[in-house]
């Protein structure tokens, strides 16, 4: 999305009694995307320079660094977007014109600092999406959704980058004739850390591409980059909507790749396994019937079972499937249920897991503690009741959630079952937050507050604004709260989380047209 902003003459007519008459010298449109945050600064993007735009806010005053990308005219800036460590920012360059010919499309990384050259790759097609893996090292670029473009392009091109600089592959999807819509990486399970896929003993670093009833499966550290494409039904309508891996154990030897269906009662389950001299892999297929739907899953193993839940929606109940034999049970929960996450707790000394069901809409959360869970036949959850139901839930660690419903926000402390609601003046948005420690951050856009919660006492702190809030961001690298307001000069907030007071805060404006004015 672009944000179109009519740059007009900064000073009143009584000033330019002359230029009234007149068109100003500064009259004029740029299109400024809307900013990604960085570990240090906001970053915009001007497509009509080929400029990034980085503001850093330093103690009470703020630096504002232009950087030139593309080749001037003959490019534009499509869209742009943060890595997923903060570090840097991504942002690609198309041709300005279909007319414009022998330019290429280029992805550029910049450090979030906005200082040294931009690493630049050649990626071939004006791709839509991206997919950052979460252990930071690599950046699929794919026409995502619909696979919209004005021109004609290739619907399953992807190109893979290398964000540690070594390059880009350019790659078209095998398959059987079915869309790219989104890409997964599977494995990866700790942010910022390699987590391979271990298969018959060779360690794979697997990416997952969702199309119409099929997946294609990628080994990305394969220098072939070979792949293994695997139907799942176009004849029973599945369509898959995403994945999850259960890595291999003694209970199941195997890793095994889950398959969620955006409709219909039955999860993939894909086992892989080495083939040929044990560099490569394959997958075995196989379809779980879990119920009459299923809505979200994991993976738990008992003592001796290795359980797939997922969640019956339409019943409203948990379903255990023993991934072995595919046989299993079911727990009703009693209220509606549409997701599922495990939480840890204490069960007499030892460490166990707790399922936690809810559904948007819903007024109660659903707790089942699973140890032992397969010897014990008739077991009831418990419950947690949300007065006023449940709009937004947002995981804040192991003990804690955060409830956003209407103009209530509740922190559900899950070892004291203790919910504690929080009045606020406008519904709680999870973009305008943040967690920090024990500090939840908060300015939902279109109100003046900023508040910040001590989730240890549940004690807000808030300050009024001048301005209304048009984004939250939150800078760990000055440890600052940075809430933008509309204005085509820009203008922003900064916020200390630690003593936000309208003392300690500093307001800036202007700074998005510095070297813009005395640009040819």
């Amino acid at each position: 999305m672009q944000l179109p902003i009519r740059l007009r003459s900064l000073f009143p007519c009584a000033l330019l009694a002359a230029a009234c008459g007149s068109p100003s010298l500064y009259d004029g449109t740029f299109e400024l995307l809307p900013p990604v945050t960085t570990r240090e600064s906001l970053v915009w993007v001007d497509p009509a320079r080929d400029e990034v735009v980085f503001v850093l806010p330093k103690g009470d005053s703020v630096t504002t660094r232009r950087v030139e990308i593309g080749d001037g005219d003959e490019t534009v800036v499509a869209w742009s977007a943060a890595t997923r460590d903060r570090k840097s920012v991504l942002a690609l360059t198309i041709p300005a014109s279909a007319k414009e010919e022998d330019v290429d499309e280029q992805l550029h990384r910049l450090a979030a600092h906005g200082k040294g050259k931009p690493v630049t790759y050649d990626v071939q097609a004006p791709f839509t999406s991206v997919a950052l893996s979460p252990d930071h090292r690599r950046a699929v670029l794919y026409f995502g959704g619909d696979g919209s473009s004005e021109q004609l392009h290739n619907a399953n091109q992807i190109a893979i980058v290398d964000l540690g600089g070594k390059g880009v592959e350019n790659v078209t999807l095998n398959g059987f004739g079915g869309t790219l819509k989104s890409v997964e990486f599977p494995g990866q399970i700790v942010e910022g850390e390699e987590v391979p896929v271990i298969i018959g003993g060779v360690a794979h670093d697997i990416a997952a591409f969702l199309a119409d009833s099929e997946v294609v499966l990628m080994d990305l550290d394969d220098p072939a980059l070979d792949q293994v494409a695997i139907p799942l039904g176009a004849d029973i309508g599945f369509a898959p909507r995403t994945t999850l891996l259960r890595p291999g154990n003694d209970l199941f030897p195997d890793p095994a790749l889950f398959v969620l269906s955006a409709q219909g009662s039955e999860v993939g389950m894909l086992t892989l396994v080495a083939e040929g001299d044990g560099t490569g892999f394959t997958a075995q297929i196989s379809l779980i019937p879990v119920g009459q739907a299923s809505s979200d899953f994991i993976y738990y193993d008992s003592a001796s079972v290795p359980y797939l839940i997922t969640v019956d929606n339409q019943a409203g109940a948990l379903v255990f499937t023993d991934i072995r034999t595919q046989g299993g049970f079911s727990v009703p929960l009693g209220n509606a249920a549409q997701k599922l996450f495990l939480r840890d707790i204490d069960d007499g000394g030892v460490l166990a897991k707790q399922a936690v069901a809810w559904a948007p809409g819903g007024t109660q959360l659903s707790t089942l503690d699973l140890g032992g869970i397969e010897d014990s036949l008739g077991r009831k959850p418990k419950h947690l009741k949300i007065e006023t139901g449940v709009d937004q839930l947002v995981v804040l660690d192991n003990d804690r959630v955060l409830i956003g419903s209407g103009n209530k926000l509740y922190v559900v402390a899950f070892p004291e079952e203790q919910v504690t609601p929080l009045s606020s003046q406008v519904p709680y948005d999870p973009l305008g937050s943040a967690l920090v420690g024990d500090r939840l951050l908060l300015g939902t856009a279109g109100q003046q507050w900023v508040s910040t919660v001590d989730l240890q006492t549940l004690n807000p702190e808030s300050m009024l604004l001048d301005d209304f809030i048009g984004d939250f961001h939150y800078l760990p690298g000055p440890d600052r709260i940075v809430v933008t307001h509309d204005d085509p000069a820009g203008h922003l907030t900064v916020v200390d989380p630690a003593d936000p007071s309208r003392s300690t805060s500093h307001v800036h404006w202007g700074f998005l047209l510095q070297g813009v004015l005395d640009q040819e």
